[in-house]
């Protein structure tokens, strides 16, 4: 499994910058990666949100103290606890054999910071 820290978002985003064709917008796995993406893209010139709209996902504090500031995925931490802890149970009390795999759907929202995406800011 890759890495998800920034200097990993860093190395990927100076890759695609080296594309013939760059990319104008770039989602990232977490919003570690796409500190470290917003760190090359400012040390290179690429503006964001004007030559490149950046996202990432796990709504941390340092995106919102970022500068450009972080658009990002807010997923519902207490649900997602809730569901594990519910799946968790189910394994230990209920049948010990292994049980099928499941999708598990939290409820998230968008966390609009305009500075990286060109996003209508969202409140904090």
């Amino acid at each position: 499994m890759a890495d998800l820290h920034r200097a990993e978002g860093a190395r990927a985003l100076r890759e695609l910058l080296r594309l013939p064709g760059p990319p104008d917008a770039v989602f990232c796995l977490s919003d570690e990666l796409a500190l470290g993406a917003l760190r090359v893209a400012a040390e290179q010139g690429v503006r964001a949100p004007d030559d490149l709209a950046l996202m990432g996902f796990d709504d941390i504090e340092d995106g919102r103290f970022a500068a450009p500031s972080l658009t990002t995925i807010a997923p519902d931490r207490e649900q997602i606890a809730e569901r594990a802890v519910r799946c968790l149970t189910e394994r230990v009390f209920g049948r010990l054999e292994a049980l099928p795999g499941r999708r598990v759907v939290v409820p998230h929202r968008v966390r609009g910071r305009g500075e990286s995406t060109g996003a209508a800011p969202a409140p904090v």
